[in-house]
C-alpha cells in the first residue's frame, strides 16, 4: 500500500510517521511506497525539525535524510491513503482533493488530532511520537 502522510510544515509529525511506517514495511517485509509532505511550503527543503530527530533516534529511526515538501496534485494520484494528523489538515486537504480522491483521505487516529509539538517541548514531541506509533501499528494491523 502506498501511503502518504501528511501534516501542516513537514518537518514534525509527518517525518516521524514516515519513518515509523517505513520501519515496519522493513521489518515485515510489506512493500509500498511511503512519503510525507506539508499542506503549507514554508519549510520547503528543510531537514526534519531537530527535535524530531532526536526523538525518533531514541526510537530506532534515523529520519536524518527527510527533506520537507510541499504536497503536490499528483501526490493524491500516486497514494493509495493519504493520513493527516489533524482536523485542520483534513479541512486544507478536502479543498484541493477532488470527489474521487476526497474517499483517499483520512485521519491518522481515526477519532482525535495528533497535537503539532511544534510550539512545544521535546516532551510533546515524544508524546507525539507515540501516538503516532500506536496509530500506524493499528493501521498496519488493518491491512
Amino acid at each position: 500500500m502506498n501511503v502518504l502522510f501528511v501534516c501542516l510544515g513537514n518537518i514534525c509529525r509527518s517525518p516521524m510517521a514516515e519513518g515509523i511506517l517505513k520501519q515496519l514495511y522493513k521489518e515485515r517485509a510489506i512493500t509500498g511506497n511511503v512519503e510525507s509532505v506539508g499542506l503549507m511550503d514554508w519549510n520547503a527543503d528543510k531537514a526534519a525539525d531537530y527535535r524530531a530527530i532526536a526523538v525518533a533516534r531514541e526510537n530506532g529511526l534515523d529520519i536524518t535524510s527527510h527533506r520537507a515538501r510541499q504536497i503536490r496534485k499528483d501526490d493524491l494520484d500516486r497514494f493509495d491513503i493519504i493520513l493527516a494528523m489533524d482536523g485542520h489538515n483534513i479541512r486544507l486537504l478536502e479543498k484541493i482533493a477532488s470527489p474521487e480522491h476526497k474517499n483517499k483521505i483520512r485521519l491518522l487516529r481515526g477519532v482525535g488530532d495528533i497535537k503539532d509539538p511544534y510550539q512545544g517541548t521535546e516532551k510533546e514531541f515524544r508524546e507525539a511520537f507515540k501516538l503516532i506509533k500506536e496509530s500506524i501499528e493499528n493501521l498496519v494491523e488493518k491491512y
